[in-house]
């Protein structure tokens, strides 16, 4: 199984890179819970010390489907598709996505995906706890900084 690799670490911040997105299929996820490896998958959120979501990276073999559906108990899921070409199923609606493609699931929406291509399927996931006040763009949570823009 592959590391992560961290790129630079600071008091503000934590950059963490799993090589190219190709190089995924070399990460493999374990659980109690689950009863089979997942190859393809690598959560990055507690190597980059996220304390408010969980971030994880993933790839799915051509033509392969997720083995199960799923709920969450309290977390909302946005799934960022980076490349390939799928299908999602979220309770009875069923609609295909490609790069680009940005999907929100509720905790109670029973979800699943596979891949429709020859190619692999790559996408980020990020879950949250549903119902948490956030501001609604970062303009309103942004602060400009004096200071010069200098590379």
């Amino acid at each position: 199984m592959k590391n992560l690799t961290t790129l630079s670490k600071g008091n503000n911040h934590c950059a963490v890179s799993p090589g190219r997105l190709d190089a995924i299929d070399q990460f493999t996820f374990t659980h109690e819970a689950v009863p089979f490896k997942i190859e393809g998958k690598v959560f990055v959120s507690e190597a980059l010390g996220m304390s408010g979501g969980i971030l994880s990276l993933n790839k799915l073999a051509p033509h392969a489907s997720m083995p199960f559906h799923h709920t969450h108990i309290e977390h909302e899921e946005i799934y960022i598709f980076i490349d390939g070409k799928g299908e999602v199923m979220i309770d009875n609606d069923r609609f295909e996505v490609e790069p680009g493609s940005v999907v929100r699931v509720a905790p109670e929406g029973v979800r699943c995906w596979r891949n429709l291509a020859d190619e692999p399927l790559y996408y980020a996931v990020l879950q949250v706890k549903e119902g948490e006040k956030v501001i609604k763009t970062t303009i309103e949570d942004g602060r400009g900084v004096d200071r010069p823009v200098v590379w």
